[in-house]
């Protein structure tokens, strides 16, 4: 079980394994994480993460939407990564959504894109997992136990396909991948969504209706 460790500006913080924090932060309860790593890795930083991370860091993104990039602004970034397809949103208010929150939020500077594979950075080596559906680039990242899964799965459902960008036919196919995947890995490898609760890989193909359904 998770417990709240501190809570910063109204947002909360909670303790995940020795280095990774996962922080819920504005507008619509985003997890964002911390790895507490040289540099530090941030995952998808929402609104008040740069009330806690106050120093030079380096951003990984799972996707260009709006509560998963605003935090962007708050941080010293030495880089940012995010996938090609995905690199546009960041530039466009309507794409990345910041519209429907009666903002216009444009990040225009230079990013570094992912592709699917290996990628090591701060002495920790991720597999990049390319799963488009939810946006044209979204990815899962993968290391040392853990995966960050984004807006593509969570514990028990998957990220919509009803927003720009969205295609239900291409989510079938990722999830298809996802659960292969999934039962490759070890059981209690550690599922890091972008939102709500998380679990083990065996706790979510056990209480994820899509994943059992891609799989019948």
């Amino acid at each position: 079980m998770l417990y709240i460790i501190a809570e910063v500006r109204n947002v909360q913080i909670f303790q995940v394994n020795d280095t990774i924090q996962c922080v819920v932060t504005g507008p619509i309860g985003t997890n964002s994480y911390i790895i507490w790593t040289h540099p530090v890795l941030v995952i998808d930083p929402g609104y008040g993460t740069g009330s806690i991370v106050r120093e030079p860091c380096v951003v990984l993104l799972t996707h260009g939407h709006f509560d998963h990039v605003c935090g962007l602004k708050e941080l010293e970034c030495e880089r940012v990564y995010v996938s090609e397809p995905d690199s546009k949103w960041l530039k466009d208010p309507h794409l990345n959504l910041s519209v429907y929150f009666d903002e216009d939020f444009v990040f225009d500077s230079q990013v570094e894109l992912l592709k699917e594979g290996s990628f090591e950075i701060a002495g920790l080596k991720f597999q990049i997992h390319l799963t488009p559906g939810h946006t044209p680039g979204s990815m899962m990242l993968r290391t040392d136990g853990v995966i960050f899964s984004g807006d593509t799965i969570f514990l028990d459902s998957v990220g919509r396909t009803d927003l720009p960008g969205g295609d239900e036919k291409t989510m079938r196919r990722t999830l298809r991948q996802i659960r292969e995947l999934l039962k490759n890995l070890e059981p209690n490898t550690l599922l890091l969504p972008g939102h709500g609760e998380f679990g083990t890989v065996e706790e979510v193909l056990k209480q994820n209706i899509f994943l059992r359904e891609e799989g019948s």
